[in-house]
């Protein structure tokens, strides 16, 4: 059984690799989590305002964890949810100088069994970049690494066309990601017979539909009717969505907007050119 179907070990100071991980709530250490190691790991378009960071920390709407070293904040996670329902990854990051030690993963797992505990999700989701149509910089990392990562972690490929939503009224769209699950309530996750004596992993499509459809809102102000949007949703609109390993890379239909949706090989192509 992997981690995506069953509690991560515990947080806390006895917590994976002997990394405290704690929660974020004073506006301080928010504000050092924002500007010492998120801004400095994400592009502008994918990432948050500090103001909105603290907006959404103060109301409950988003939850922040991180690794303290001598009162100062070298790791963190923010995530987004509702109990019962999807919780989103949003952000995971080191600050510059702070990878290679082992602290990521201890920071993953952390989150997860911190978020696993208290919110119950059905889903806890991340998205990461497709490593076939983003490049790696020193700056930002290489998405090839980060996909290599979230997969030791026990992450899996949701296989739909995902891009993210625009981030406020001037953000812009982010092409080509993967959306994947860190955790899935066991009582969602389901084995059907491939027909060459094999199975195949699917899960419940609902409550990623519900997700989607408020993420998209939320994020962009409404729901678009373009190409992007309903080939995004046609692909939860089932009672199912096939679960993939990240060896099955190839077999995810990517959301690439202006340049269309490009299907896995061998399928029909879902929803045509996209927006």
């Amino acid at each position: 059984m992997s981690r995506s179907s069953a509690p991560p070990p515990p947080a806390g100071p006895d917590g994976p690799a002997g990394v405290d991980v704690v929660e974020l709530t004073d506006p301080a250490a928010l504000t050092a989590l924002h500007t010492h190691v998120l801004a400095p790991s994400f592009p502008p378009a994918e990432l948050c305002s500090l103001d909105e960071l603290l907006e959404g920390c103060a109301s409950g709407e988003l939850q922040a964890v991180g690794v303290l070293r001598e009162g100062r904040v070298i790791a963190g996670a923010v995530a987004s949810g509702t109990p019962g329902g999807v919780v989103l990854l949003a952000y995971l990051a080191l600050a510059p100088g702070e990878r290679g030690a082992g602290v990521g993963g201890a920071l993953l797992e952390g989150a997860l069994a911190r978020w696993v505990a208290t919110v119950r999700p059905a889903y806890v989701l991340a998205e990461v970049e497709h490593p076939g149509h983003h490049e790696g910089s020193v700056e930002h990392g290489d998405p090839a690494a980060r996909l290599r990562f979230y997969a030791r972690h026990g992450a899996r490929l949701l296989a739909v066309p995902y891009f993210q939503p625009k981030i406020g009224p001037q953000g812009t769209r982010v092409p080509a990601l993967l959306l994947v699950t860190l955790y899935v309530d066991p009582t969602l996750e389901f084995a059907r017979p491939d027909g060459s004596g094999g199975a195949v992993t699917e899960v419940s499509a609902p409550p990623l539909r519900d997700f989607l459809v408020a993420y998209l809102r939320s994020s962009e102000g409404a729901l678009g009717e373009d190409d992007a949007v309903r080939s995004l949703l046609g692909a939860v609109s089932g009672e199912r969505v096939a679960l993939l390993g990240p060896g099955e890379l190839d077999r995810v239909p990517v959301g690439l907007l202006g340049r269309g949706v490009s299907p896995p090989p061998g399928s029909a192509r879902p929803g045509g050119k996209a927006g």
